[in-house]
């Protein structure tokens, strides 16, 4: 796939065979929830943990509206008028890109000039950075060691080609799910919990698969909801979040709905958008009117997007081999994803009257090293974003082509 935004470029062609070759297998079992159901299943035990990324949200415009009534006090000063001067986060997908997010959150820190954010939002490795980047700049140690001295072996192990042709995925990514448990600490999630309860909100974006519709996931309410499993859940969560599909197994939800018990399967939210904010779930200026009684307030608040990647257009002479052509067509894809959901973004800041500003990975960057998951292109990348998130530049205030 793209070499920005997926790192696994050179599985394309292999994915291709397999997805021919294992058309005739035999399927893992499941207990595939009934479409008739997908608008009223709740995860078992953990109701309005979730709401749809496309539709409107009464659930959503609530919560948001309490987290502004429980603000911790001081933690989002307004402005000497009484404006509202909210700085919101969306981190993008990117794989082992996402080391010059870690970076940038690094150097924005260490600038002096980082907010506290009233929201952060994150899909794929964007979702494994969002925990850290909500709680402060105390926690950017903890991703840049996981953005600098992993390798591809602690994020997936390939299986062999006859287990791929008859199972769901090309690698095993049980490497991931034991790095998101020694990182994402129960102590992390509750410190989600808490900065939940002080007005702040911690969204992640994965795919139902089966329905084809991004989900939104309240993952303070998961971390808060004193179920026996909530640690377990927080952290399926971010990893259904960052499940490419074809190289990552999709992840299995249980879910209620009738009485009865189903799974839900759900993978990388970048499957449906390589980053998103409240977007068409949520009226903002609704939810200010509401929040401040009617009155009318000033609203300076800006969404900040770190993009783990490049996202302008790279030029490519393709060579006329299937396996080229392959490659080419899918990054196009991805990228297309990419500029699709920053438009979306750019545009819904219009409507709700924030502003928006993002950043990427500069264009005059060339990978050094082609191999995905390499600690020393990681830090590299992250030496990167450190510098440019230090000088506190590198924002542009419209996607390519505004």
């Amino acid at each position: 796939m793209n070499k920005v935004i997926n790192p696994c470029s050179r599985l394309v062609p292999l994915c291709v065979f397999v997805l021919i070759l294992s058309a005739c297998a035999n399927e893992p079992v499941r207990n595939p929830l009934p479409p008739e159901h997908y608008n009223q299943a709740e995860v078992v035990d953990m109701p309005g943990v979730r709401v749809w990324g496309d539709d409107k949200s009464k659930l959503l415009h609530d919560d948001v509206v309490q987290s502004i009534r429980n603000e911790k006090a001081g933690l989002f000063p307004r402005g000497p008028e009484g404006e509202l001067q909210y700085a919101a986060l969306a981190i993008s997908g990117g794989g082992d890109h996402g080391a010059f997010g870690a970076g940038y959150l690094k150097g924005w820190s260490d600038s002096g000039t980082r907010p506290n954010f009233k929201i952060v939002t994150g899909i794929s490795t964007g979702a494994l950075i969002a925990p850290f980047a909500m709680l402060g700049s105390e926690y950017d140690e903890i991703l840049k060691t996981s953005y600098t001295t992993i390798a591809a072996d602690d994020v997936f192990e390939m299986r062999h080609i006859t287990s791929a042709l008859w199972g769901e995925s090309l690698a095993d990514n049980h490497p991931l799910l034991d790095l998101v448990h020694d990182v994402v600490t129960e102590e992390v999630i509750d410190a989600v919990g808490r900065a939940h309860n002080e007005g702040q909100r911690l969204l992640i974006g994965t795919t139902n698969f089966d329905a084809q519709r991004p989900v939104i996931w309240n993952m303070g309410v998961v971390a808060n909801s004193k179920h026996p499993d909530a640690y377990r859940v927080f952290r399926e969560i971010l990893v259904a979040s960052a499940s490419i599909p074809i190289l990552f197994p999709p992840v299995l939800i249980d879910v209620e709905a009738g009485g009865q018990t189903y799974d839900e399967m759900h993978v990388d939210g970048g499957t449906v958008g390589q980053m998103f904010f409240y977007g068409s779930a949520l009226d903002w200026k609704k939810v200010i009117a509401e929040a401040s009684g009617g009155k009318e307030l000033v609203d300076k608040s800006t969404l900040y997007v770190i993009i783990d990647g490049e996202i302008d257009p790279e030029s490519e002479a393709v060579r006329r081999r299937l396996g080229p052509i392959t490659h080419r067509t899918i990054s196009t894809l991805i990228k297309v994803s990419a500029w699709s959901a920053l438009y979306r973004m750019y545009l819904h800041a219009e409507q709700g009257g924030y502003g928006f500003k993002y950043v990427g990975l500069p264009d005059s960057y060339e990978p050094q090293v082609k191999e995905p998951y390499n600690s020393e292109e990681m830090t590299r990348m992250f030496d990167i974003g450190y510098e440019i998130g230090l000088k506190g530049d590198g924002w542009r205030s419209a996607p390519p082509g505004f």
